[in-house]
């Protein structure tokens, strides 16, 4: 299904006007009439090597085609109800990308959720085709395992966010258990997708993938989750089959259940090559925080530097270098009171962080980063969910 495209308001500012040599962003509104927009992607969905935008809320997944914008539905609420989440790739080297697609999501009622794989048609105007991989209780986040140079993706981290067992309001009933999808190839061209558990926390809200440096030819990832114990490390085992330890690496915040630990987590890098830890704590919390590498390269954190503690029901977070001076920025949103998108700044001779305001027109519920002009310069996509929007902030670096 084709939907006209609209016409796309943009405004263009400064993330610090004190500064003439910092960064400047184009504000352009992709979509604004997007009811309960959730989570957004940014990621070539039709093989032009153009990174497009994919948006799911309100039952709806679907994506905007660089550089008009032009929307397209992946699935509709009578598919994908309560649908939580999406992760795109090219899954079988055709350029075309598929989307997992998470749904069926109720808060109160865990034991509820499902999973499936939409498949594009032969032109952009056909409708998708989607096969059913199966229940996931309380399925909630969904990223694929970076693959080793020259293969596609095959494996899928599904993350629930509660036990199946878990019970409203406190959820600590049960930890969530994450787990590994791997498609699989069967009889003739014939394909399903088999799960396996490797584990979980408390209140598991968000989980992070990275590509596992000792293993790249087996494809077990290092997952980072944020969740009500704070952030842990899942790395696999000793082991050669899919075993994963769990290693908690900082507590987040103290707090009644579920107010507790970390909601979202990203693992930055400064231009030292230290990495550090942005988060938002606790769950759906009012404060961003960094945690500094204590050593080079080593799993070991110093305690937390709060940036900012005047979020409401905060529940976006990306970090990506904008300036491209080697130090990660940070980007984080919330949805509540004051809803808003700020950038927080690194300041290189002091050490402390600089907050910038950059719009207040999004109830931030997710942000991601993307190239979407390719020029180099990064650039992030915002969905807010009270405020029915897609929002793109182009980075306008190095334009006069």
């Amino acid at each position: 299904m084709k939907l006209p495209a609209r016409m796309c308001a943009a405004a263009v500012f400064c993330w610090a006007a004190a500064r003439g040599d910092e960064p400047r962003f184009e504000r352009v509104v992709v979509d604004d009439a997007f009811p309960g927009a959730y989570q957004v992607e940014a990621v070539d969905v039709n093989g032009d090597g153009k990174v497009d935008i994919v948006a799911v809320g309100g039952g709806t997944c679907a994506w905007y085609e660089n550089p008009r914008w032009t929307k397209r539905i992946v699935t509709s609420p009578s598919i994908t109800p309560g649908i939580i989440s999406s992760a795109t790739a090219d899954l079988d080297g055709d350029g075309r990308a598929e989307v997992a697609i998470g749904y069926d999501f109720e808060m109160n009622e865990p034991k509820r959720g499902k999973l499936l794989i939409a498949r594009q048609g032969q032109t952009l105007e056909e409708p998708w085709q989607v096969q059913k991989i199966g229940d996931v209780p309380s399925v909630h986040r969904l990223r694929w395992v970076p693959a080793a140079k020259g293969r596609q993706p095959s494996r899928l981290v599904v993350a629930p966010i509660f036990g199946r067992q878990a019970v409203p309001p406190s959820f600590q009933d049960a930890p969530a258990k994450i787990q590994i999808f791997e498609q699989v190839v069967g009889v003739g061209a014939a394909t399903f997708w088999s799960g396996i558990d490797i584990g979980g926390r408390l209140v598991t809200h968000s989980v992070e993938v990275h590509a596992n440096p000792i293993e790249p030819v087996e494809g077990l990832p290092l997952i980072l989750t944020a969740d009500n114990e704070g952030v842990a490390l899942l790395e696999p085992g000793a082991r050669r089959d899919i075993h994963f330890d769990v290693r908690s690496l900082i507590p987040g915040l103290a707090g009644t259940a579920p107010k507790r630990g970390s909601s979202e987590v990203h693992l930055g890098k400064r231009s030292d090559g230290r990495r550090f830890l942005a988060t938002i704590d606790p769950w759906h919390g009012s404060q961003v925080a960094v945690c500094l590498e204590k050593k080079l390269g080593a799993w070991e954190f110093e305690s937390r530097v709060v940036l900012d503690d005047s979020l409401d029901d905060g529940h976006a977070l990306c970090v990506v270098d904008v300036d491209r001076d080697g130090n990660d920025e940070v980007v984080a949103g919330h949805r509540g009171k004051d809803h808003r998108v700020s950038i927080y700044r690194l300041n290189a001779s002091s050490g402390g962080w600089q907050r910038t305001v950059l719009d207040r027109g999004v109830a931030a519920q997710d942000v991601r980063p993307g190239d979407v002009d390719g020029d180099g310069a990064a650039d992030f996509v915002a969905v807010g969910g009270s405020t029915h929007n897609v929002v793109l902030y182009r980075n306008l670096a190095g334009r006069r």
